[in-house]
């Protein structure tokens, strides 16, 4: 008797028979070993068998699919598909999954897909209809970084990574079936993805997708995640084919998310699309929409950045919002940050910036407080009145007023911004608040030797921005980051 109620059979395996047979001195094959043990654990899960149709002696790929299958199928409440190379050559698999798939679509009940991946499989060589599906490794990469193989039972240094996937796999299926009993039998649609049930108000993370030399931590990231309570996006991947789309979608994800993480290691990823690599892309999206403070990015503390060839992949590696640690210090630091109270959203008075600038200057600093509009900080202008007085009383407004003062250093002589700094700091001394942030933007063009050295100005406080070949976006975040840095910046 199945646990879903309705239902002729809790899951359906799909697989191909050469996944089956023992090798390397065990009795039993990869999916007998998987099924007894999903079996097992869903019982010591829900406290009842699971009642799991799998067709373990006639599975030689060349008969039509029998009326019994077409059964069974029809009456499943989930199949699971064990991918392999096998099973994507097998053409019994296709028409057995196509059979599957009709059955789901041809009735008003709920069925889920559960992907578990034994190879490591490009999501393009998967079947279209699972290519968007969050799916399971239960492969292990050897040494050469290339080759793959099912995980072992067997051998004690896989077993726990074995049985942690598995055991999620089983959280997953008992959540599905517990949830088809809590559904009305009209409000079931055609087919589900693979979702836990989760409080509704449980924080989300974008967990980013990665290159294939990280996919097990993150996998081990989402299953520490999802075990206490939290919500992990995405659930579907992203279009690869419609560049704009998978921009979209990510955004959506992040606009209902309270943090991004992405882990980073030696390769840039797929260039196919994206000249930097799609760990750019997707830190450039996250960066759009969310705060540096809601972005943790990761790396293996044993890696060692200079000795990366790629310059992409160093670059990304060197963001100040990359954190050098252990997986497990990781995971415990996402938790925690997922784990605050969320603060209650009060529209922030937005910073002003003072970027002052003379005339030979002005373009470039044109285009700085541009910038700095378009996120969000109020800028103003340097004085553009011919009568002095008027002049210096918008100059002393603009210094009472502003939260930070830039000064640009591209055309103009060293000494203007050594008199700006010293008129300023008298001007300073009559706040009643001092000024956060004193800077200095080191624009175009660029001059031997370095032009820091023609000025001729110490002062601790002052923060340099070195963009001599020209409008640098990176120094931006730079300054911006350090203006919303809280504590006294000097």
């Amino acid at each position: 008797m199945s646990i879903a109620s309705g239902f002729a059979h809790d899951l359906f395996i799909s697989y191909a028979h050469a996944d089956d047979k023992p090798s390397g001195g065990r009795t039993a094959g990869f999916v007998s070993q998987f099924v007894t043990d999903l079996m097992a654990e869903v019982e010591r899960k829900l406290g009842g068998a699971l009642d799991i149709w799998w067709d373990h002696h006639d599975l030689a790929g060349n008969m039509p699919v029998s009326p019994e299958i077409v059964e069974a199928a029809s009456q499943a409440a989930g199949i699971v598909v064990l991918v392999s190379p096998a099973y994507l050559r097998s053409a019994w698999c296709r028409r057995e999954r196509s059979t599957f798939l009709q059955a789901l679509r041809a009735r008003a009940r709920t069925g889920a897909v559960f992907i578990v991946s034994i190879e490591n499989l490009a999501r393009e060589k998967l079947p279209e209809e699972f290519q968007d599906l969050v799916g399971y490794p239960f492969w292990q990469q050897l040494d050469d970084d290339r080759t793959t193989r099912p995980l072992r039972v067997d051998f004690e240094t896989e077993r726990q990574t074995y049985y942690d996937r598995l055991c999620k796999l089983v959280q997953n299926v008992a959540d599905h079936l517990d949830a088809l009993a809590a559904r009305a039998p009209e409000k079931r649609g055609a087919i589900d993805s693979v979702e836990r049930v989760v409080d509704a108000d449980a924080p989300r993370v974008v967990l980013a997708e990665v290159t294939d030399d990280l996919v097990h931590q993150r996998e081990d990231v989402r299953s520490y995640l999802e075990q206490l309570g939290f919500v992990v996006l995405p659930k579907r991947r992203y279009s690869r084919d419609d560049l704009a789309l998978h921009r979209t979608q990510l955004r959506e994800d992040l606009e209902q998310a309270r943090l991004f993480v992405q882990l980073l290691g030696p390769l840039a990823g797929d260039r196919s699309d994206e000249p930097r690599g799609m760990a750019w892309l997707r830190w450039s999206v996250a960066d759009e929409v969310l705060s540096h403070e809601s972005i943790i990015q990761w790396r293996d503390p044993q890696l060692a950045i200079d000795t990366i060839d790629d310059a992409d992949a160093q670059a990304l590696l060197r963001l100040p919002t990359v954190r050098s640690c252990g997986l497990a210090e990781l995971k415990r630091a996402i938790a925690e940050t997922l784990q605050r109270p969320k603060r209650t959203m009060v529209a922030p008075v937005p910073k002003c910036v003072f970027v002052n600038a003379e005339g030979a200057d002005r373009a470039f600093a044109d285009q700085i407080s541009a910038w700095l509009a378009d996120h969000g900080y109020i800028v103003l202008d340097p004085p553009n009145a011919s009568d002095p007085a008027e002049w210096r009383e918008s100059w002393e407004n603009n210094l009472t007023h502003c939260q930070s003062l830039m000064l640009i250093y591209g055309q103009t002589k060293p000494g203007w911004i050594t008199q700006q700094v010293l008129q300023s700091m008298k001007v300073n001394a009559r706040r009643s608040e001092p000024i956060e942030l004193w800077s200095v933007c080191v624009g175009p063009p660029p001059v031997e030797p370095d032009k820091l050295s023609r000025l001729g100005l110490r002062f601790e406080a002052l923060r340099f921005l070195r963009c001599e070949r020209g409008f640098d976006e990176t120094e931006l975040r730079r300054f911006t980051d350090l203006l919303e840095a809280p504590g006294d910046i000097a």
